[in-house]
């Protein structure tokens, strides 16, 4: 693997999983609420997705402005994987050691947030009790569950991956030539 490839994944995966906790930190200090805040999340997923697309770009300076195909997105994937397990190996910790009742509340917040979304979509009573129950059957933040989650992640991701990296990738031209002048002294 390309040195500019860990060393930009090395660099970025530890800023984006620091945003991620902090986050997580805040909201579960002033109000869990901002976990289950569908804003929040998506703002959340936008800076990750553009330090991520930074992180390909800091590759590609770093080999001289050309990165092909495959190292821009390894550089993308490896970023989101070191990003991800940081991130959910803080939250193993705070929700399943540290505070295992407050993943008992933001498993509340997540349900009572769901029925709302799908009463303002108009789903039917039947549809919404069907996946309360099974909200309520899965622990989000069992260990099966977060590495399930993981893999999830790393295949949506790797799919971003592929289009950030065909968009990134510039190959080094096989013959370089030289400008000539074309005044004529």
């Amino acid at each position: 693997m390309n040195n500019a490839v860990k060393t930009a994944a090395s660099k970025f995966g530890p800023i984006i999983a620091a945003i991620g906790i902090t986050y997580t930190l805040i909201a579960y200090l002033v109000d869990m609420r901002l976990m289950v805040n569908m804003w929040a999340g998506m703002t959340l997923w936008l800076i990750n997705f553009v330090l991520l697309i930074i992180s390909v770009r800091t590759a590609k300076k770093m080999m001289g402005g050309f990165i092909s195909f495959k190292n821009a997105f390894s550089t993308f994937l490896l970023t989101y994987v070191l990003a991800t397990l940081l991130s959910t190996g803080f939250n193993m910790i705070l929700f399943g050691v540290v505070d295992t009742n407050a993943a008992e509340e933001l498993q509340e917040l997540t349900i009572e947030t769901s029925v709302s979304f799908m009463e303002n979509f108009g789903t039917p009573e039947s549809e919404i009790e069907k996946q309360v129950e099974a909200m309520e059957e899965n622990n989000a933040f069992a260990l099966v569950n977060q590495v399930q989650g993981f893999f999830w992640g790393v295949i949506i991701y790797a799919i971003l991956g592929l289009i950030v990296a065909a968009v990134m990738k510039k190959d080094k031209p096989v013959f370089e030539y030289e400008s000539q002048d074309t005044d004529n002294e």
